[in-house]
């Protein structure tokens, strides 16, 4: 028995069912944000010219194989309105309202925490892990940061670091465990000073993003992985904004304000696109017509699978 025959035979088996599992409606893949375990092609391939056993190479395979599937599972979301499991979900959490009828059988908890504001801390570099559910920014503090969870997701925990005038914090789930069930549910609120400027890098899972950053500095707002629906608003109140997206969701609207001018650079698998008062230049870039005179400028660099992106200047 040839161990490439069984190798490929092993490869074609796998992404075989995972097709037949998309298409029978059992679960859903967003490719785009599968296409990080491409690393895994290149390790299955170290595999196959090892010089060693063809029993030992063939367990090697099934190990990568399953620790794969292992990290898609942690992905996975629970559809509350079938039996069906979704990886990377489009699931439209924006719909899922605070009052909704749900089991009362089941317990759903609140987790607050405040970090105190320290005016030495001119700038603050967010990093969040955000599950399946829904997240909001929307409201200020005289804090540094507030966190209001609803559900019964993990809890979060936090680590904050100062050094000189920057502040680090990192928000992370303090359990990656799948919740099964059909009423699943992660409400997150944040409120944030105006004071700092912010960087937020934030990894998504099967969420709804709802970020109203018309009130803070934005310096760079970071969002990656397999959103269902993004929605942002920017202000002007910081003199150069980078946002850089790269996920898979079913929308992305951002709001951005007249007064600034803005830079789209869009590499996405689209089916809608809506950029009303952008031109496009002969590098494939979209802009402002303000964008060379205005004062404070937005830069967005978009790499995504979406069925709708638009941009709107309030």
């Amino acid at each position: 028995m040839k161990f490439r025959n069984i190798f490929w035979g092993v490869i074609l088996i796998f992404v075989g069912i995972l097709f037949i599992l998309q298409n029978l409606h059992i679960v859903y893949f967003d490719w785009v944000s599968l296409w990080r375990l491409w690393p895994v092609l290149l390790v299955l391939w170290g595999v196959s010219i090892i010089p060693v056993n063809d029993w030992i190479k063939i367990i090697l395979v099934l190990a990568i194989l399953g620790a794969s599937v292992t990290f898609i599972l942690n992905r996975t979301e629970y559809l509350s309105d079938s039996n069906d499991f979704e990886l990377f979900s489009d699931h439209n959490w924006d719909n899922w309202d605070d009052e909704e009828n749900y089991s009362k059988s089941h317990k759903y908890t609140t987790q607050t925490f405040n970090i105190p504001y320290d005016d030495s801390a001119s700038y603050v570099d967010l990093y969040m892990e955000a599950a399946a559910g829904k997240f909001v920014i929307d409201n200020v503090t005289a804090d540094l940061l507030s966190f209001k969870r609803k559900g019964n997701s993990s809890e979060y925990s936090y680590i904050i670091k100062t050094s000189d005038s920057t502040s680090d914090i990192n928000i992370e789930m303090e359990s990656t465990s799948i919740n099964l069930g059909k009423n699943n549910k992660n409400i997150v609120d944040i409120s944030l000073n105006t004071m700092p400027v912010w960087d937020i890098d934030l990894d998504a899972g099967a969420a709804s993003i709802n970020f109203d950053l018309k009130n803070y500095k934005i310096r760079q707002l970071d969002i990656e992985g397999g959103a269902a629906s993004v929605k942002i608003w920017l202000g002007d109140l910081y003199h150069t904004s980078d946002i850089n997206l790269s996920a898979g969701a079913s929308s992305v609207v951002i709001n951005v304000p007249k007064s600034s001018g803005c830079k789209l650079s869009l590499e996405s698998v689209l089916s809608e696109k809506n950029l009303i008062g952008f031109e496009k230049t002969d590098r494939g870039e979209y802009i402002t017509s303000n964008f060379d005179e205005a004062t404070n400028k937005i830069f967005i660099d978009a790499e995504a699978a979406v069925s709708s992106f638009t941009i709107i200047r309030y």
